[in-house]
């Protein structure tokens, strides 16, 4: 049996099937009665294909009607909640909520809140965080980037916590730049701090001109003056970790056979998770061979070697998963026809 969690975690390496078996654990949750809502971090948006939603969607909160899916499970309309992540949203939400919109209005900030502009990890924790503060949903089922971007999303609230060192406040009152903390007595750090900073500064403008020089520095002070956005979403690694918040998937797929590459994530991630942690894998087709002894040599040969496949991945639930479960190869003629049908899948697993 599994407990349905106020978060579900579902990560793996790419095209295995990731976004798929999410949204497809969105339906079943959402066919059950519970409020769900589906997050993709993921900057390819699979999810949008899948939902039938256009690129206008991302960053704002779409439900989505079960008419959509022709295999679901139950015979009663839900419907659930969708959000494609967009860091520049999160960004002008947070701005809004702070009063600091000309803190963010620069070059700098705008190409670090694009996709693949180095924050979208982090902008994903503050996110994620922010819907759990708002205590409307029974369950976030989070889609979660492909291979390292997701031990990246893990590693974020480090990240956080490392840029708001006070070192770096020193650094501000060197530039003159309010950050909204009490005036210190400068000491030794402070000293060579100054000096170090006053060279790089020095050599940027020479490097890139004075007005990146000045979009940098106002870029770095609007972030440290909306810290504690940031500061609160490190809570958000501490709740991961509890047994009672968050269910983990990692999935992995016989057709991409990445066996190897889904026991390094296990292995990077292994810290954040606890004993709730499953194994997902995806288009098994062993179900298909149960009653298929061909007499050919050569298909014979074919019937072994994908059962081979999927036995080799059944033994990574040895290494410390709860349980492995899977999940068929299906052919269906749209993305959400086919997540519908996964769906059914999940109930016949984990009923609710």
């Amino acid at each position: 049996m599994m407990r349905e969690k106020p978060i579900e975690i579902f990560c793996g390496t790419g095209g295995v099937g990731k976004t798929t078996l999410s949204a497809s654990r969105a339906i079943q949750l959402a066919a059950s009665g519970k409020k769900v809502l589906l997050i993709t971090i993921d900057p390819a948006k699979r999810l949008k294909e899948i939902l039938n939603m256009t690129d206008e969607a991302a960053g704002e909160i779409t439900t989505i009607q079960s008419d959509i899916f022709r295999h679901q499970p139950g015979n009663v309309p839900y419907q659930f909640d969708a959000l494609l992540m967009s860091p520049e949203h999160t960004l002008k939400r947070m701005a809004e909520r702070n009063q600091s919109f000309q803190d963010f209005d620069n070059r700098i900030m705008k190409t670090l809140v694009r996709p693949y502009g180095g924050m979208n990890e982090i902008m994903a924790i503050i996110e994620v965080q922010y819907q759990m503060e708002q205590k409307k949903y029974d369950c976030i089922v989070l889609d979660t980037p492909p291979g390292k971007h997701f031990i990246d999303f893990l590693l974020s609230t480090q990240k956080i916590k490392r840029f708001f060192d006070k070192t770096f406040v020193e650094i501000f009152k060197y530039l003159g730049k309010s950050v909204g903390t009490q005036s210190e007595a400068p000491g030794m750090l402070s000293i060579l701090v100054r000096t170090g900073i006053k060279k790089l500064l020095s050599y940027l403008e020479k490097v890139t001109g004075a007005q990146f020089v000045n979009d940098f520095i106002d870029a770095i002070v609007g972030l440290y003056r909306n810290r504690d956005s940031f500061l609160k979403a490190m809570a958000f690694q501490e709740e991961l970790q509890k047994e009672e918040v968050s269910n983990w998937f990692l999935v992995t797929s016989v057709e991409q056979m990445k066996q190897s590459e889904a026991r390094e994530l296990r292995e990077e991630a292994v810290r954040f998770m606890h004993n709730d942690n499953y194994l997902l894998i995806n288009k098994s087709i062993s179900q298909y061979l149960g009653d298929w002894f061909p007499q050919d040599e050569y298909l014979k040969k074919l019937r072994h070697t994908m059962l081979d496949k999927e036995n080799r991945l059944k033994t990574m639930q040895d290494q410390s998963f709860r349980s492995s479960i899977l999940f068929p190869e299906v052919l269906e003629t749209s993305p959400a026809e086919h997540v519908g049908k996964l769906a059914t899948e999940w109930s016949i697993h984990f009923p609710i």
